[in-house]
């Protein structure tokens, strides 16, 4: 995941955001859950049911994804930002869908595949109505289908999975940050980039978000 390039303390204070709030809240035992084992506890309640989720699998129907990460993109350094990100192994060229309704507010696929290089990875970014921003990163090159300002539908295609930037292989990096949105090499940038609990509907039981380690078939 991208990481920001000012000390928290320099965020906080551009943001305005006392540092307790950006820690992560012990979570009470009854509530907690442990989505991905390398990552902390977080608050099965944080979560909408997925029945009632606004959001589906950015993959289109059919394909069984296997999440590398969750949780664990979670690091106090930069004020825990990534805590519910998540990363699908996708090969590259394999197509995206937007998980959820709105206008594209960011787009970039002029990286090539393989560079290696952090702050080089392609991507598309949506608003939704609620001002949430979805983010899919590591785009193929040229694998953008959509342009900024362009209303899309939930379910339409949008780009083409990659592998630019910093990368472990070739991967989607989704997650939904609070606002934006937050452009390179403000990525993490404080308040906006705070990410927010998902769930998705067609992925099947999903209380406390995906689980790393585990494959979903978008249904």
């Amino acid at each position: 995941m991208p990481t920001p390039v000012r000390p928290i303390a320099a965020l906080l204070r551009l943001a305005g955001v006392a540092a307790p709030l950006l820690a992560q809240p012990p979570v009470a035992p009854g509530n907690a859950c442990l989505p991905d084992p390398d990552g902390p506890a977080v608050a099965r309640s944080a979560f909408v049911p997925a029945d009632r989720s606004p959001y589906v699998l950015p993959f289109e129907p059919g394909a069984a994804v296997l999440v590398w990460r969750t949780t664990s993109h979670f690091t106090p350094g930069n004020g825990g930002v990534g805590l519910y990100a998540m990363d699908f192994e996708l090969p590259v060229g394999t197509p995206l869908v937007a998980a959820r309704a709105g206008t594209v507010v960011a787009v970039r696929d002029s990286f090539r595949d393989g560079n290696g290089r952090d702050l080089e990875e392609n991507y598309v970014m949506i608003r939704h109505g609620d001002s949430t921003v979805a983010r899919y990163l590591h785009l193929a090159h040229r694998g953008a289908l959509v342009r900024v300002g362009q209303p899309v539908r939930q379910g339409q295609r949008i780009a083409l999975s990659g592998n630019t930037g910093e990368t472990g292989g070739a991967h989607l990096h989704f997650d939904v940050q609070q606002c934006g949105p937050n452009l390179p090499p403000r990525y993490n940038a404080l308040p906006c980039g705070m990410t927010v609990p998902v769930t998705f509907r067609n992925a099947g039981r999903n209380a406390c978000g995906l689980e790393a380690g585990r494959r979903y078939p978008a249904r």
